[in-house]
């Protein structure tokens, strides 16, 4: 890990770049994801980096994005397309390797797929997926459903929590999940495995 960033350096620098309160809850992920990744991946540094570093393109405009995205050969969904804010993890992996230096492969797949998830985010990924939902200054859940979801036993159990949750919000509000998070639904409903 020595070819990296000083990790208190990648925060000062992503401090500089988002909002006070974006940049408490990329605070809090990295924190999550980081216990996550060395509950799981025996690597509390991946959990650090990508966790800090998810959130960096969200105040990019759609046009920004959609510029980012496509010069760096991004495949870019149809519901990704029409909302573009759904693509600020995969504009954010793009330009950290410039940032952070020569990251693994795992740090930008998992940044690229944080908001809609994917079989292929690998367990880094779903780590990171799990902290940005759980991550404790979202008022979407109270303690005890937090404390429920980190309390599984494995990554793919977690995300399949959280999707049942949002599945079920989506069905209130009268809205669908994306392809890619239908897809990744049935996958871990199947018997799904991440690879690592």
């Amino acid at each position: 890990m020595s070819n990296l960033m000083d990790y208190t350096k990648l925060e000062s620098v992503v401090k500089k770049h988002l909002k006070p309160s974006r940049f408490e809850h990329s605070k809090g992920v990295a924190k999550d994801c980081s216990e996550l990744s060395t509950r799981f991946l025996l690597d509390k540094d991946a959990g650090l980096y990508t966790g800090i570093f998810h959130d960096y393109a969200r105040y990019y405009s759609d046009s920004e994005i959609l510029k980012a995205c496509r010069k760096g050969g991004v495949d870019i969904s149809k519901e990704e397309e029409e909302k573009p804010m759904l693509l600020h993890g995969a504009a954010a992996a793009l330009v950290m390797r410039d940032i952070v230096g020569d990251v693994p492969d795992s740090y930008l797949i998992a940044i690229r797929n944080h908001t809609l998830g994917s079989i292929n985010m690998g367990l880094l990924g779903a780590c990171l997926y799990v902290a940005d939902y759980t991550e404790p200054n979202r008022k979407h859940l109270d303690d005890k459903d937090r404390k429920e979801i980190l309390s599984l036993p494995t990554l793919e159990e977690m995300v399949l929590n959280i999707l049942e949750r949002e599945k079920k919000y989506y069905k209130e509000k009268g809205m669908t999940f994306a392809k890619r998070t239908i897809e990744l639904y049935n996958f871990l409903l199947g018997g799904g495995l991440f690879n690592s």
